[in-house]
Parts: structure tokens; C-alpha cells; sequence
């Protein structure tokens, strides 16, 4: 992809979507009922956001964009992308389809205006009552640079990996107080110092359990080492 079809595409991921939440049960968790419908008058790789993501609604840069890609993923642009079986990562890296048809991709990266900016994926909903946890199925490609985080009813969750797959490690978060309570769902990707690349977080089988977050093991454990490390690296860059 040249920089030109970048330009096109930062320019076009600015277009102002229309997809309204709705305050009921959460839906598409799974990203299972992903229509893909090609975007007319808009290039050949862009398709409509609310027929890839239903109820679910995007922001970057603090717009919420009417378009995604799908089965592709930009070079540096922010955004989003869905993929499925066919896709192929075109960076050689271990991200791609997770479980069933359809994953959802949430790209931090460079914006229209040529500067970096987080991305979330967002929705509002009911938690079911007798709910202990949240867990769902992630991967963050290049380096995990940038991180990423997930807050209900804008609280930030403490995740804890509990096990790890072929492309993803699942995730979990003790959310027991929101149980019964409507609240809105968010998944950020993060953008990190002079971010010039994109960076792709990949999600999938969004669930809420009546289990409750068991105690962390030796993966839990070795995975925050991981993670802190992680941030001193990052600390020390920002810093010298």
C-alpha cells in the first residue's frame, strides 16, 4: 500500500458513521453476524462499518467512522478491520482469524490529520444479571507497544490472562458489581510515543461468565512480567 492510498484511506475513515446504540442486551459478541457490504463511492478496499460491526459503534480520533476494511489491514492508518478464513497477514505476523467466522480487528495508528491516535470499539448494553466475569479472546500485533485496555461502565478492568491458543491468549476481568446493570462495553487500542505504524489488536468470543476469574497461575504470573517489563522499556524511551 503507497502513501497515497494511506492518505485515501486516514481521509475516509474520518467520514462520520450513523450507528446508534441501542440499550438492551449486548449483541455480536463473537462478531458472527458481520454482513460485509461493499461502500459505495469509496474505494474498492472499504466497506460499511455498521453492516461489519452491528452494535457495535468505532472511534478514532474522537470520530466515529462510517467505514472499515475488511480482510486487509493498513500499514499506519488507525481503524478497523474485519477478517475471516481467508485472510492472510500481510506482515508475516501470528494475527488473524481467531474463532469462527469472523474476527474483529482495532487498529491504533496515524489519523487524516497525520497524527496517532487510540482507537476503541464500543457498546452499550445489560449485563446479565448473576455475571462474574468478563473474558474474551485477544492478540496484539508489533510488539504490543502501544497495549491496549478495556473499561465497562467507564471503569477500567484489571485483566488476567488464564490461558493461551494457537494466535490468542483469553482474557478475564472480575465485573460481579456491574452484574444487572447497563453499561457500556469499550475495547481500546492504544498508541504509543512517535507511533508511526499501526498496531492491531484482534478480538473475539466476548462472553459474560457466572465464573468467577480464577487465581493467577504460572502463565497469569509470566505474562505481567512480561507486561511490566514492557513498560519500564517504554518509560525509559519516553524518558531519555
Amino acid at each position: 500500500m503507497n502513501t497515497r492510498d494511506l492518505s485515501i484511506l486516514g481521509s475516509a475513515f474520518l467520514c462520520t458513521g450513523i450507528s446508534v446504540q441501542g440499550q438492551g442486551n449486548f449483541q455480536d459478541l463473537g462478531f458472527e453476524s458481520a454482513t460485509i457490504v461493499q461502500a459505495a463511492g469509496h474505494p474498492a478496499n472499504f466497506f460499511l462499518f455498521d453492516q461489519a460491526f452491528p452494535g457495535w459503534t468505532g472511534y478514532l480520533a474522537g470520530v466515529q467512522p462510517g467505514l472499515t476494511w475488511y480482510d486487509n489491514l493498513p500499514m499506519s492508518t488507525g481503524g478497523f478491520s474485519m477478517v475471516d478464513g481467508s485472510f492472510s497477514n500481510p506482515f508475516g505476523l501470528p494475527g488473524g482469524l481467531i474463532a469462527g467466522n469472523f474476527t474483529g480487528v482495532v487498529m491504533s495508528g496515524v489519523t487524516g490529520s497525520g497524527q496517532a491516535s487510540d482507537a476503541t470499539l464500543a457498546q452499550t448494553g445489560l449485563v446479565p444479571a448473576g455475571t462474574e466475569s468478563l473474558r474474551f479472546r485477544a492478540h496484539l500485533d508489533l510488539g504490543s507497544l502501544g497495549g491496549f485496555g478495556v473499561t465497562l461502565g467507564g471503569q477500567t478492568l484489571s485483566l488476567v490472562p488464564i490461558s493461551v491458543g494457537a494466535n490468542y491468549t483469553v482474557y478475564g476481568a472480575d465485573i460481579h458489581a456491574l452484574a444487572g446493570q447497563t453499561a457500556e462495553l469499550a475495547f481500546t487500542a492504544f498508541t504509543y510515543p512517535n507511533q508511526i505504524t499501526a498496531e492491531y489488536l484482534y478480538l473475539d468470543s466476548i462472553t459474560f461468565s457466572t465464573q468467577p476469574i480464577p487465581e493467577p497461575g504460572v502463565f497469569g504470573l509470566s505474562v505481567l512480567g512480561a507486561s511490566l517489563l514492557g513498560w519500564r522499556v517504554l518509560r525509559r524511551r519516553q524518558h531519555g
